[in-house]
């Protein structure tokens, strides 16, 4: 298998390979079994791979004092070698290649999840798009993407419309939709408070924040009267529950009621955002996560649009697919996709077909 053929097949699979024994799925009559064996030991010897051209990039660079910027692989692995002193490693082997596969798992399986949320709301919110490439415009320029850089970019472009289209669609389409929370049997008790009512949590219990239900509560995230919603179907739409008709960017900008940060964009209160948790038990990876983000909207959106297809237009002609009649029966179609045909696995995903296609921009 290639590599993306092995990350594939291990996530298509992932429940299967979690719950049967290796040598068990190796000599099953079934098919999938053995090529969900096949994707776990290939998977690794690809992480095994890495791992061992990093240990001899690392040994190379000892001797050529080189001062190129630590990477997180890099890091990972040089927790699993002996210090120079002669102590022993931070990390064992399989505790290195667990590592690297958390990494590929999160920065794969969630984010290509959140990055296809983006991309569908774009496609139905045409002028949220625009604005936000106006600012990918205003901030990179014509800088070319591989001279971009964390340090000169990042914060801007997380400041502007498209941090707030990457924080918008995270409110809609959380990673996880419940967050678990355990009071341990022993220590001090847990309480909460809920309409200020005092709520004690019995210890060995367990309480999952509904992270969903958060991110739409009225008091936090109040609907807003967007401009594209003129229509009469878009109008009774706003009145129901669907993340389409409820998305709007322009909430995290040009804040002015004392709750934003330097840069007038939205800081919400604490507790009312929470894709990747919060507090001390908050996602180690959430900093990754967001520069990946950040950075494939930035690639896609600075060259490409998006728009969602309809029959008879360029792209909206293929005889094995059937095509809306008209855009707004498009949205419509897409609306319910990104309502009703969303569910949960590893991360929320979409699993209804929403017809898309990209175009060259025009400057």
């Amino acid at each position: 298998m290639t590599y993306s053929e092995a990350v594939f097949t291990l996530l298509a699979n992932y429940m299967t390979i979690f719950v049967n024994p290796h040598r068990l799925l190796k000599s099953s009559p079934f098919k999938t079994h053995r090529q969900s064996a096949t994707a776990h030991t290939e998977l690794r010897r690809y992480l095994e791979e890495m791992k061992e051209q990093k240990e001899a990039e690392l040994r190379q660079r000892k001797t050529a004092t080189s001062k190129k910027r630590e990477s997180i692989l890099e890091l990972l692995v040089q927790a699993g070698l002996p210090a120079e002193d002669g102590s022993p490693a931070i990390l064992k082997p399989n505790q290195v290649l667990g590592n690297m596969w958390v990494f590929v798992l999160a920065g794969h399986e969630t984010n290509a999840n959140t990055l296809t949320f983006i991309i569908l709301l774009l496609a139905c919110h045409p002028i949220a798009q625009r604005a936000m490439q106006a600012d990918l415009d205003r901030i990179l320029g014509d800088t070319p993407p591989e001279q971009w850089t964390y340090d000169a970019y990042y914060n801007p472009l997380m400041n502007s419309r498209v941090g707030a289209v990457i924080n918008e669609a995270l409110r809609l389409f959380t990673v996880v939709p419940v967050i678990p929370k355990y009071v341990p049997p022993t220590g001090p008790e847990v309480s909460i408070t809920v309409d200020g009512h005092v709520h004690l949590l019995p210890r060995d219990t367990v309480a999952f924040v509904n992270t969903s239900a958060t991110h739409h509560h009225p008091k936090y995230w109040p609907r807003l009267e967007s401009s594209e919603d003129t229509t009469t179907s878009r109008k009774n739409h706003s009145k129901r529950p669907f993340s389409v008709s409820d998305f709007d960017p322009e909430r995290w900008v040009k804040v002015t009621d004392g709750t934003s940060n330097k840069d007038g964009f939205l800081s919400p209160i604490p507790g009312s955002f929470i894709p990747f948790s919060e507090g001390s038990r908050a996602c180690l990876g959430y900093r990754f996560a967001l520069v990946e983000l950040c950075a494939s909207v930035a690639v896609l959106f600075k060259s490409l649009s998006v728009k969602l297809l309809v029959r008879g237009e360029e792209g909206g002609n293929s005889p094995e697919q059937s095509f809306p009649d008209t855009w707004e029966k498009a949205r419509d179609s897409a609306e319910l996709a990104l309502s009703e045909g969303v569910k949960f696995d590893m991360s929320l995903r979409v699993v209804r077909n929403v017809p898309v296609g990209f175009e060259t921009r025009m400057k």
